[in-house]
């Protein structure tokens, strides 16, 4: 009934779809393609005894006996009929001192309850219907592996719309959210989707306090279900890109640390995984399986892994790299390190340490096991651009992140942003502040707010700022400012912490120019080669609150006061894409920035220079608050032309062009993106020094055509 074995190669076909190839090192509990299904557990070298337990539909439990194959290491194999698809199982483990404890599976794979059984999940019975995709014969398939023969895109022509499930649509769930996928591919015209951490917490949840890292979250769906949106994105010509999170597990962990030797203590955002210590190489492998769980059974193109540097381990960073290069070689790896663009992160592995035979891999895989190989490249493909997104904000809000506006500083973040994923604001900087998006803390500014809220300590200042602005610029979308009488008016202003009166002009005027800066953002994303990034919502210039929240099942609620709300269930209810109702007078305003939002996504896969060019020439005229950008590619060239100041130009800015016709193919000033239309330039430039229009904050693209 039972047989085990300590080489996975032994009993599986490699081929099958819902292994890990010809990977030896995978823990957890899944089918075989004969109908046999494994078992691996990784718990602490001196147990004593693991038993496996199995409930069977409509049967009494059975119990197993597990084979200690060393180094903390049991498994055993169930013949066919033994066990099936959503049958429920979990460990019995024996301690050094004789004590007896259940345990979930660490890699569950299908996990409902916190504490209770994992559930078996057969891959192989989902239908898919991606072949062509999976095959690399769909030309929409960004992969590590394009060339000129495969005709697959590039990774620098990301167009990324990151996305959070819960909030993305007002059921929160996997199925839900496929039913919209085909706005962000068709009117959008993103290709590719990054989904926030799906990684089971349980509730809602950001997701990166992940307690399973194999298991879906339950509460948006079934693994089916999340397969269902994976298959209809890919049909919609939409790449997925899976994030996780390898430097910390959740705070409901108990388990974990009963199961085996996991975790190493704590670091910023929760327990560390022991990735440099005694029985480490395991807890590594856990991750990779992970890795490779989203990429291989959910057929994610791409995974992006949350905070690299706080790993505490780039050897393991590196073995990460190296076992997906080698067992899923079209998938792409995006890091978020935060280490200023250090270029280890995205050097490529040299020649050697990618030779594709299976003992080479093995002897790379070894090296860097025991902490030899070399750690001055890590393979990652791209990585978050912290610097770009640091100055941008500086640009646009004046001050950010311990910076302020300096052009100069801005131009020289540019260096290598082809190679990196360029974006105004992630979840992050939405919600980890004050749940505001970069309209509303533009409002801050144009508004004068921090002359006009009551006194009081700087951190709470601070909060009631950002929270006033929001509230005001929702009363005046919904319509609700302009009828309000003065009297109410100025109670409303009060109750708000405001010292003055705010005329309702004033406010319109700062939302309309807002707007304009909000463009201007999303322009010079645009207007740079390689891979970019929109938040979901910011494609329409959407006013929801994205707050950061989340729930645990046990222990208090940390940071309660550090973001000015409590990150509860109102904190996710009020983080619901588009529950701000605007009214009609400015709905125009969210339809033109869709308009605005297809058109620069059209712009730059008609443009070559815009996704795997390279930038050719930059121009920063600091006394006008202009910057200029020229980007190559091929026989293709974009010259774009960027306004951070207040002041237009009606065909009277100076600027030298660079050799050639040039005709403007997209201005933010157009009357499509609830622009004026005033600073439209229709004439053919061909001088190289010319006068031409350009908008307040606002950007021009122009295009070489002889």
């Amino acid at each position: 009934m039972a047989e085990t074995s300590s080489n996975i190669n032994n009993i599986n076909n490699e081929n099958s779809p819902c292994v890990y190839d010809s990977w030896d090192n995978h823990l957890g509990a899944y089918f075989l393609d004969n109908g046999r299904c494994f078992f691996k557990l990784f718990t602490f070298p001196d147990v004593l005894v693991v038993k496996l337990e199995v409930k069977p539909k409509s049967r009494h439990i059975s119990v197993f006996d597990m084979k200690n194959t060393g180094g903390g290491i049991w498994e055993i194999v169930l013949d066919k009929g033994v066990v099936s698809h959503g049958d429920r199982y979990r460990f019995v483990i024996t301690d050094k001192n004789g004590e007896i404890y259940t345990v979930k599976d660490p890699c569950s794979m299908h996990q409902e309850e916190y504490f209770k059984w994992s559930k078996l999940y057969n891959h192989s019975l989902y239908n898919w219907s991606d072949s062509d995709w999976m095959c690399n014969k769909d030309s929409r398939k960004i992969s590590r592996l394009s060339n000129e023969i495969n005709k697959l895109s590039n990774v620098q022509s990301l167009l990324i719309y990151e996305m959070h499930i819960g909030t993305f649509t007002q059921e929160g769930t996997f199925l839900s959210a496929a039913e919209k996928l085909s706005i962000i591919s068709e009117k959008f015209k993103f290709n590719a989707i990054e989904i926030m951490p799906v990684e089971n917490t349980y509730s809602f949840n950001w997701g990166y306090d992940g307690v399973d890292k194999y298991a879906p979250n339950h509460t948006y769906g079934t693994p089916d279900d999340l397969k269902t949106l994976i298959n209809t994105a890919h049909n919609l010509g939409l790449n997925v890109i899976m994030d996780i999170v390898p430097n910390h597990i959740g705070p409901d962990i108990s388990e974990l640390h009963k199961t085996g030797p996991y975790t190493d203590g704590v670091n910023c955002f929760g327990y560390k995984f022991n990735y440099e210590k005694k029985h480490n190489l395991y807890v590594r492998d856990f991750m990779i399986g992970a890795a490779l769980n989203w990429l291989i059974n959910y057929h994610c193109d791409g995974l992006r892994v949350d905070m690299t540097k706080f790993m505490c381990s780039d050897y393991t960073m590196k073995q990460l790299a190296a076992e997906v290069n080698y067992h899923k070689p079209d998938a792409f790896l995006i890091a978020e390190d935060g280490r200023d663009n250090d270029l280890r992160i995205t050097r490529p592995f040299s020649q050697i340490e990618k030779e594709e035979n299976e003992l080479n891999h093995v002897n790379f895989i070894n090296k860097i096991r025991l902490n030899k190989s070399s750690l001055s490249n890590l393979g990652y493909d791209t990585e978050w651009d912290f610097l770009f997104h640091k100055q941008i904000a500086a640009c646009i809000l004046g001050s950010w992140d311990c910076r302020i506006k300096n052009l100069c500083n801005f131009d020289y973040s540019l260096k290598d942003a082809q190679t990196r994923v360029k974006y105004i604001m992630s979840h992050d900087e939405i919600g980890n502040i004050d749940g505001t998006r970069l309209i509303s803390k533009i409002m801050v500014n144009e508004l004068k707010l921090n002359d006009k809220i009551c006194d009081c300590c700087h951190s709470e200042k601070c909060k009631r700022i950002a929270h006033a602005a929001h509230k005001i610029l929702i009363s005046l979308v919904t319509g609700e400012l302009e009828s309000m009488p003065v009297a109410k008016r100025m109670q409303f202003y009060s109750a708000n912490y405001l010292k003055e009166y705010l005329p309702v002009n004033d406010v319109y005027n700062a939302y309309i120019k807002a707007v304009n800066m909000h463009k201007l953002a999303l322009g010079k994303v645009y207007s740079l080669p390689g891979p970019k990034m929109v938040f979901q919502g910011d494609e329409s210039a959407n006013l929801s609150y994205f707050k950061f929240f989340r729930k645990f099942s046990f222990g208090p609620e940390p940071y309660l006061l550090d973001k000015g709300y409590a990150p509860g269930y109102k904190a996710f209810l009020d983080s619901k894409l588009n529950s701000v109702k605007v009214c009609e007078k400015y709905s125009y305003i969210n339809s033109s920035i869709e308009n605005y939002m297809s058109d620069l996504n059209s712009l730059c896969r008609d443009n070559i220079s815009l996704c795997v060019g390279n930038i050719e020439k930059t121009i920063v005229h600091e006394f006008s608050d202009t910057h200029a950008v020229l980007c190559k590619g091929s026989d293709n060239q974009i010259f774009s032309i960027s306004n951070f100041s207040g002041k237009s130009y009606l065909n009277n800015y100076g600027i030298l062009f660079p050799k050639g016709k040039w005709e403007e193919v997209l201005n933010s000033d157009n009357i499509m993106y609830a622009g004026t239309g005033e600073f439209i330039n229709n004439e053919v430039v061909q001088e190289p020094y010319k006068y031409i229009s350009l908008p307040a904050y606002g950007i021009v693209f122009f295009r070489r055509v002889g």
